[in-house]
């Protein structure tokens, strides 16, 4: 684990263990995220999650670092983001066999991210994203061995 997950650890446990309960933190470095998982009993909707978010940026600033990471709840956000990698792989063998471009559903930039990354060595596709907005979606379109378009 890196210095900063580390760190993140430390401090979320001691922001968790004097208000007792079943609350702990998984902090795992990634790479080029750092991802953590609370687990246990979390406050009911998106208040707590954006708060403590907000509070963690704040602490890696003071840190002097701008490394950016996810909050989970219980592997939910995990489960969405392997189901969305999935969904991605699909559209893509969809793409190659039928030899035309695929459009994936609007999705938020990180999940956009997502897809062109888990896309980005797939053979016979590239990937780009349309649209504005809320509206903005990946396309997967099928392209020959020297990158164009068949």
């Amino acid at each position: 684990m890196g210095d900063e997950a580390r760190k993140l650890e430390e401090f979320l446990r001691g922001l968790f263990e004097p208000v007792g309960g079943s609350l702990r933190a998984e902090v795992v470095d990634e790479g080029d995220r750092i991802y953590i998982n609370l687990v246990g009993e979390v406050p009911e909707g998106r208040d707590f999650r954006e708060a403590l978010s907000h509070l963690l940026r704040l602490y890696l600033r003071r840190e002097r670092s701008r490394r950016p990471f996810v909050v989970d709840v219980n592997g939910e956000e995990r489960r969405r983001e392997r189901a969305v990698v999935s969904r991605a792989w699909e559209l893509a063998a969809r793409a190659v066999r039928e030899g035309r471009k695929v459009e994936l559903e609007p999705m938020p930039p990180a999940y956009r991210r997502l897809v062109h990354i888990a896309l980005s060595d797939y053979p016979g596709v590239r990937t780009y994203s349309v649209g504005e907005g809320e509206e903005r979606r990946v396309v997967i379109e099928p392209v020959n061995p020297e990158g164009e378009r068949p």
